[in-house]
């Protein structure tokens, strides 16, 4: 969770050439711009604060290349109080959240895992402290990742991924599926939560959790501009200057009365100190369903 105030509301947009693509957000090559750079970008002129799928087999050579988000700020979460809540390893390394959906799936957000070998993949559930081996603590290993097939490495839309486990979490009173949304996700505050840090420093030891405001579609619309996709995004703010999500919780959930709302996906600054955009789970549930059962 961020610190520092929000910028303007209506302030204007950042300037581009005509043949540009300004949602492009980031890739690994070529020189274009990072997602969290187009974000910040946005932030530094003003702006505050379903079909088929497609199936990776491994690369090569998988690789993370990528700075995740974190949550800076916020409480400390107490056991079995966040139990859908999950966290996404590749190689050993601690890259992004999920949340647990059913007890062999897991929906996170398809930028943690694009190019990514599903037998690169370790999901752990139960878990509170990172440094220690706890007796709720669950490890499992991918056997299939879907990414959403209208998902695009340069576009911050569709940013969701299934991952199904190899073995169904045993479930308990700290593994807990969270519900997919009935209906569109309501304005007001939310739960987002992951394994943040104070300020900007490094991953916390401790899992989480914020409130956000989930605003309405021309708030929204407000922030992000004219890329600004109603049924795909939701943007959220914090409710004061002191917290909010940023680096490492990516993939992560806002949730709200038991159900999955979003998957945190964008960033409005790199100092995580203006607005968040997460991708709207009710509009892929029909998607997720489809595999997921």
């Amino acid at each position: 969770m961020g610190r520092g105030g929000c910028p303007g509301f209506l302030a204007p947009r950042v300037a581009h050439d005509a043949g540009s693509r300004l949602s492009g957000p980031r890739a690994r090559h070529g020189g274009r711009m990072t997602r969290r750079a187009w974000w910040a970008g946005l932030s530094l002129v003003g702006l505050l604060g379903c079909g088929g799928s497609v199936e990776e087999s491994d690369p090569a050579s998988p690789s993370v290349e990528r700075t995740e988000q974190e949550i800076i700020g916020g409480s400390v979460a107490v056991r079995y109080q966040l139990p859908y809540q999950v966290r996404i390893m590749v190689q050993g390394v601690f890259t992004c959240g999920g949340t647990l959906t059913k007890a062999g799936w897991v929906v996170t957000a398809a930028h943690c895992v694009e190019g990514i070998a599903p037998s690169a993949i370790r999901v752990i559930a139960g878990d509170l402290l990172l440094s220690t081996l706890e007796a709720d603590e669950q490890v499992r290993t991918v056997s299939r990742k879907v990414i959403h097939p209208s998902y695009v490495a340069v576009e911050p839309l569709h940013d969701v991924a299934l991952l199904q486990l190899a073995q169904p979490f045993a479930l308990s009173a700290a593994v807990q599926p969270l519900a997919l949304p009935t209906a569109p996700a309501p304005q007001g505050l939310h739960t987002a939560s992951g394994w943040g840090a104070t300020q900007t420093g490094p991953t916390s030891n401790a899992l989480k959790y914020t409130s956000l405001r989930v605003l309405g579609p021309a708030n929204c619309q407000a922030l992000v501009g004219s890329g600004h996709v109603p049924s795909a995004q939701l943007c959220a703010t914090p409710p004061n200057s002191s917290t909010n999500v940023c680096q490492r919780d990516d993939g992560g959930p806002l949730a709200l009365g038991g159900r999955l709302y979003g998957i945190l996906s964008e960033h409005g600054s790199s100092q995580c100190n203006t607005f968040s955009v997460f991708s709207n789970v009710f509009t892929y549930v029909p998607w997720i369903q489809s595999y997921t059962g």
